[in-house]
Order: C-alpha cells, then sequence, then structure tokens
C-alpha cells in the first residue's frame, strides 16, 4: 500500500558495509508499454531502502539482490526531500548504512555507486563546493547512470543521493568538459530523518502554528534560512516568538535551509533548541521547547 507521507526512516540496528557498493541494489520500475526503466536503491536499515524520486510511485517496482527479488510492501513518499523510501515487511538486506552527518570538504574523494544498463557501477568523483543551501557540487566522470547514484565518502560513509546533473557545457562554471557535475543533497538533512526513523517519529505528527519555505541568498547582505511565510496567531510558535518575515538560520548552531528540519529537528529533542532568527537587518534568539508529542 502506497503512503503519501512525510519521510519516515524506520531503522532497525544497522551494519556497517564492507565496500560501498555492498548496500547499493537495482531497482526495476515497469513503465508501459512493457519497458523497464532501471535505478539505484541504497539500503539504510534491514527492511528500508531509499532511491530518488523518479518515478510513480504507483508504479510496480522491485529490487534485485544477491538474495533474490524482493517486492516493497510499502512505499512512503517525502515531497520535500524528492525521495521515496521503500519498506518492506521483512529484512531483506544483510548489509545497510544509516546517512551521515559528515559534510565533505572541496578536494574530499568520492565513491559514487551508480546503474548502468549492464548493472551497477562505481566511480570516483570529488567534492568541489558547498551551495548556500547545503547542497553540494561534486565532480565525476563524464558517463551515463549517475543520476540517483549513492555516494560514500573517503571512509566509506554513506552521504547521500545524486539529485541533479550539470552538463559540461554550462555557461555558470568554468568545468572540465571532460566532467559533469553533480548536485548532492545536503547531508545534515539525511543525517535528521534518519534519527527521525530510528524513533519511529512522524515528522507530520503535531502542527507547530508555520508555513515556511527554504529561501537560498547569494547576497553577502542576506543570510539562508527557512523563510517564515505565515504564523498562526495563538500557536506554539506565535507564543514562542515566531513572527510573519521571519528567517531562521540556525537552530543549536547548525545552519538550516529546509521547512522540514526545523519541524524534524524539534520533534526529535528532549531540550529546549535555540534558533537563530533574522528580520529587517538585525538578529534576535527564539527558544523552542521540544514537542509535547516527544514521548508519545
Amino acid at each position: 500500500m502506497i503512503k503519501n507521507i512525510s519521510l519516515i526512516f524506520l531503522l532497525a540496528v544497522t551494519v556497517l558495509a564492507a565496500q560501498p557498493s555492498d548496500q547499493v541494489f537495482t531497482l526495476r520500475v515497469e513503465e508501459p508499454p512493457g519497458s523497464i526503466e532501471l535505478s539505484t536503491v541504497v539500503a539504510i536499515s534491514p527492511n528500508c531502502a531509499v532511491t530518488l524520486a523518479v518515478f510513480i510511485p504507483t508504479a510496480p517496482v522491485s529490487i534485485e539482490t544477491p538474495a533474490g527479488v524482493f517486492i516493497p510492501d510499502s512505499i512512503v513518499v517525502s515531497q520535500d526531500l524528492g525521495l521515496f523510501v521503500l519498506l518492506f515487511e521483512e529484512d531483506v538486506f544483510p548489509l545497510s548504512q544509516m546517512p551521515s552527518d559528515a559534510a565533505p570538504p572541496p578536494g574530499e574523494p568520492l565513491v559514487i555507486v551508480g546503474q548502468g544498463l549492464s548493472g551497477l557501477l562505481t566511480v570516483e568523483g570529488t567534492t568541489v563546493e558547498r551551495y548556500p543551501d547545503g547542497a553540494i557540487l561534486v565532480s565525476a566522470p563524464l558517463i551515463e547512470g549517475l543520476m540517483g547514484a549513492a555516494v560514500f565518502d573517503s571512509r566509506d560513509r554513506f552521504i547521500g543521493i545524486i539529485t541533479g546533473v550539470i552538463e559540461p557545457e554550462s555557461p555558470l562554471l568554468n568545468i572540465n568538459a571532460s566532467h559533469e557535475y553533480l548536485v548532492l543533497y545536503p547531508t545534515q538533512i539525511w543525517y535528521m530523518w534518519a534519527q527521525l526513523a530510528s524513533a519511529d517519529i512522524s515528522v507530520s505528527a503535531e502542527p507547530f502554528g508555520v508555513t515556511a519555505m527554504s529561501s537560498i541568498s547569494l547576497s553577502e547582505g542576506r543570510p539562508s534560512g527557512i523563510q517564515l511565510l505565515s504564523v498562526t496567531d495563538g500557536s506554539e510558535a506565535w507564543n514562542i516568538g515566531f513572527r510573519p518575515g521571519d528567517l531562521i538560520t540556525r537552530i543549536d548552531g547548525t545552519p538550516v535551509y529546509h521547512p522540514e528540519t526545523l519541524r524534524g529537528l524539534r520533534l526529535l529533542s528532549q531540550d529546549t533548541l535555540t534558533a537563530v532568527v533574522w528580520c529587517r537587518y538585525s538578529e534576535r534568539t527564539v527558544f523552542i521547547p521540544p514537542s509535547s508529542d516527544h514521548d508519545r
């Protein structure tokens, strides 16, 4: 049964893979009329895998593993992250690894495991730079099959999935024409979702009272963060001090960019969080108490 709900990573005890490719598998998607699309799926727990949302969630899908072909019992759709999480009632992945909160610095060697026509492929890449929203630009050889690929750092930690490709002829970058440049989703977001999963907490379990969007700034005079479009009068968010127009730039010292991060960190924390808020060229601090749903 397909569940269109906020992303939940249901994690059991994870086992560190011996090699990065040991937790990456081929996802087969049946597309009419009678064609098969191949993609990459990454095991993040014994019964949970994640893939880029590049197909209709109601399409028949299966995962090929050395132990056989498995059909997920349900699919969780994350609109905010652009990911699908495939859930199985039984453990089907002997090796898995939750996402790391490590952000690779520029020049960090990376291992990228993607899906080619004849099977999984592995290439080496390098971190180029980090964008204001936390996304990471990665340089890799110019080959097919890297969209949706899993990325591991030099310590074989799983740090995310490739969600975009910048072509070599792009006028935006001074780049090597023999390479393509890939966009890696922010690793801190992955880590938060993994923590939510281990606690079996839904990020949409409780209303907070804000309508928000990501706000990315390329200007030195204005930071990036979570822009509050509206705050419901009398809501918890209003009562603790948030107002429409506020830009939340950091929570407990960590830069934040995505609305789901605000709700997720609040649900995870057992202590009061400290948010730095930017508004009209000045900063103030707002203290966010833990969610009342935390112990439920």
